[in-house]
C-alpha cells in the first residue's frame, strides 16, 4: 500500500477520534487515535528514504497520534526509531524530542492515577537575556503565571462564571482544576503546562464538553490576540470584559525586545497546528486594540497626558490608586482612578518596572494604562 492510502485512512480515523473525544467518549477516541497512529506509522514505512521533509512530518504525526491514544510505549519506541535513523530534518527532530518529554510525563502521571484535560501547552521563551536551557528566574516565573492566568480566565469564561475583577479564580475552580508545570527539552528556555482533571468528576459532569475544550479555546484566544486582536478576538470572545482581560494578559506575555525577543506557544500534541508567536510588534498591536476597547475620555484644557516610568511599589485598588517609585528624579507618584485594573493583570507587575499612562490635572494623576517595562 502507498503512503497516500495509509495517510488518508489515518486522517479519517483521527477526525473520528476528535469527534468521539468531543462527545466525551474517551474509550472510543483513544482506540481510534491508536488505529490512526498504526496507519500513519505504516505510511511512514511506505515512504522513500529521500523524501526527508515528508518523512519528518509523518513521523511527528504518527508519534503524536500514539500519544493522543495513550499508546505511550509505542509512541516512545517510534520516536526513538525515527531519531536514530538520522534522516529527519531538524524541525522534526526538535518536535519529536518535545513529544518524548510529554510522553514520559503523561506515562508517569497515568501510573500515579493523575489525568489531565486534553491539550499540552508548550511555551518557548527566546532571545535577549534567555540562553539555551535557561533564563532569568523572575522573567520565567512571570511568564508561567501569565499562562496560568489566561488558562483560568478561559475556564471561567467557558463555564459562564461572572466576570472576576478582584482576587484569584473562584475556590471551586482552583480546587478542581490544577495547572501542572512540566520540564520541556532545552532549546532557548521551554516549559510545558497541563490542566489536571478534577478528582471528583461528578461535580463537573454537566460541563465536561466545555472543560475538555479549555486548552483548544486557550489556543484560539491567544492566536486571535496575536494575529487579529480586534475582529477575530471579538469573534472568539464576544464578552467585552473578558476580551479586555485577555488583551491585557496577552500583552503581559509579549516582549518589549530587551529582556527577551519572542515567546511561542503551541500544543505539543497537535504538531500540524500553527504556533502562537508573541514578538515586540505584537505588543504594539495589543496596545492599539486596548485603546479602541476603552471608553473615550474627553480631556479638558487643564489635562496634560503624561507617561510615568518606574517601579510599581504600592497598590490599593479598592481605594482606587497605585504608586510608582521613580529614580530620575527620586519620588513616589500616586496614580488615582485605577480601580478598574484587574488583579491578575497587575499582580505580576508589583515591584517591577512599569510604564504608566496617565492624565495630569493640577497635582492629581488619573490612570489610563499600565504595562511592564521588560
Amino acid at each position: 500500500m502507498s503512503w497516500n492510502h495509509h495517510h488518508s485512512l489515518s486522517e479519517r480515523l483521527a477526525i473520528e477520534a476528535a469527534m468521539a473525544s468531543g462527545t466525551g467518549d474517551h474509550t472510543r477516541a483513544e482506540d481510534l487515535y491508536r488505529r490512526a497512529a498504526f496507519e500513519e506509522a505504516a505510511a511512514l514505512d511506505a515512504l522513500a528514504g529521500d523524501r526527508h521533509r515528508t518523512r519528518g512530518i509523518t513521523a511527528i504525526s504518527a508519534v503524536a497520534l500514539w500519544y493522543k491514544g495513550h499508546g505511550y510505549s509505542a509512541a516512545e519506541q517510534l520516536a526513538h526509531r525515527c531519531l536514530a535513523d538520522g534522516q529527519l530534518p531538524s524541525f522534526a527532530e526538535t518536535q519529536l524530542r518535545d513529544l518524548l518529554h510529554m510522553i514520559w510525563s503523561a506515562s508517569a502521571a497515568d501510573k500515579s492515577g493523575v489525568r489531565f484535560v486534553p491539550g499540552d501547552v508548550l511555551v518557548s521563551v527566546k532571545g535577549g537575556q534567555v540562553i539555551y536551557g535557561g533564563g532569568p528566574l523572575d522573567l520565567i516565573v512571570r511568564k508561567v503565571e501569565g499562562i496560568q492566568a489566561v488558562l483560568f480566565r478561559t475556564l471561567e469564561m467557558m463555564l459562564e462564571r461572572p466576570f472576576r475583577r478582584r482576587g484569584g479564580p473562584p475556590a471551586d475552580i482552583q480546587s478542581m482544576f490544577r495547572p501542572w508545570l512540566f520540564q520541556a527539552p532545552a532549546g532557548s528556555y521551554q516549559f510545558a503546562v497541563r490542566m489536571q482533571e478534577p478528582e471528583q468528576k461528578e461535580l463537573w459532569e454537566a460541563d465536561r464538553p466545555k472543560v475538555e475544550q479549555v486548552t483548544a479555546t486557550f489556543f484560539r484566544i491567544l492566536r486571535a490576540a496575536t494575529t487579529d486582536p480586534e475582529a477575530e478576538l471579538a469573534t472568539v470572545v464576544p464578552d467585552t470584559y473578558y476580551r479586555g482581560a485577555f488583551l491585557n494578559l496577552s500583552r503581559n506575555l509579549a516582549p518589549t525586545g530587551r529582556a527577551f525577543e519572542r515567546l511561542e506557544v503551541r500544543d505539543a500534541g497537535l504538531p500540524a497546528e500553527p504556533l502562537v508567536s508573541f514578538a515586540s510588534d505584537t505588543r504594539q498591536q495589543l496596545n492599539a486594540a486596548l485603546r479602541k476597547l476603552r471608553p473615550p475620555t474627553a480631556p479638558t484644557d487643564a489635562d496634560v497626558p503624561i507617561t510615568v516610568r518606574g517601579t510599581l511599589r504600592a497598590v490599593h485598588l479598592d481605594e482606587d490608586w497605585l504608586e510608582i517609585a521613580t529614580t530620575d528624579p527620586i519620588e513616589h507618584i500616586r496614580i488615582d482612578d485605577a480601580g478598574d485594573v484587574l488583579d491578575d493583570v497587575l499582580g505580576p507587575m508589583v515591584n517591577h518596572k512599569v510604564i504608566v499612562s496617565a492624565m495630569r490635572r493640577g497635582n492629581e494623576n488619573s490612570y489610563r494604562d499600565i504595562e511592564l517595562e521588560e
